[in-house]
């Protein structure tokens, strides 16, 4: 008799812990079920996972962008021109400044292209290359040791001459996708 109440002194409190873990799970389950429950049909499951993933991907999308709109600005020829130049540098100087500067400035943006439209990406890629050219085509305008303000008036002069900059159209479509959001 003394073996079966040492028996039960330690079976009573596992069996209470067992009873009492076994209804919480239990509750647990029931309350995510009767969360999934209203939507029995495939479509419905699948209508619930896009709301879900729309939660998820939309501030990440918004942010995308901002940072490709923000690169698009950044390598708009006055901005270029403005953040770029210093005294004492010559037109080859800032020339290649810029190369280098709008190079940077897309690699460091690149991964944002997985959130655009393709046909907004090669806008924006399109864009980079055409100031690209620009930059060079300035830089066969005039001497290479002249001044980094003649190289700029003549950059400015001929972004000027275009009837609409590559980052604008490219800032336009990015818009156009953002209100289809």
């Amino acid at each position: 008799m003394n073996e079966l109440l040492e028996a039960l002194k330690y079976l009573l409190p596992s069996l209470v812990v067992f009873i009492t873990a076994y209804t919480l799970i239990r509750l647990f389950l029931d309350d995510i079920k009767s969360k999934i429950q209203p939507a029995t049909k495939e479509s419905d499951v699948q209508g619930l996972l896009k709301v879900e993933n729309q939660k998820i991907m939309l501030p990440l999308k918004l942010q995308a962008y901002e940072r490709v709109i923000l690169f698009l600005e950044r390598i708009n020829p006055e901005s270029l021109i403005m953040r770029n130049h210093r005294s004492g540098m010559t037109a080859l100087d800032i020339q290649r400044e810029l190369l280098k500067n709008i190079r940077e400035e897309f690699d460091h943006n690149l991964s944002q292209q997985i959130y655009l439209h393709p046909s907004t990406w090669d806008a924006v890629r399109n864009a980079k290359e055409e100031i690209t050219k620009l930059v060079k085509f300035a830089g066969a305008q005039v001497e290479i040791s002249t001044s980094a303000l003649a190289y700029s008036e003549t950059f400015l002069k001929m972004a000027g001459q275009l009837s609409q900059l590559p980052t604008t159209f490219a800032i336009e479509k990015l818009r156009a996708e953002m209100k289809q959001l």
